[in-house]
């Protein structure tokens, strides 16, 4: 079987896994916070997908920090620097 050397041709992007929250933190100030309304009962494993989400953001763009909290009805995020 003979293959054959192509040039000029770009690497296709890779689109990756959707988040599955579409948060706007980039847009944030300090002492913002964005409510994120979560069901009761799926609090806690939804959180650790927020705070996952929120970290590596905060890790890329060095700077800035960031907590969560849960609070009534979800979740909360607060930009704190």
């Amino acid at each position: 079987m003979d293959f054959q050397i192509v040039s000029g041709i770009p690497l296709p992007k890779g689109t990756g896994r959707p988040r599955k929250y579409d948060i706007n933190i980039e847009g944030m100030d300090v002492g913002d916070m964005i409510m994120i309304p979560i069901e009761k009962n799926k609090i806690d494993s939804e959180i650790i997908i927020i705070r996952n989400f929120v970290m590596r953001y905060a890790k890329k763009n060095s700077g800035t920090k960031f907590t969560t909290r849960k609070v009534d009805g979800g979740a909360g995020v607060w930009r704190i620097n």
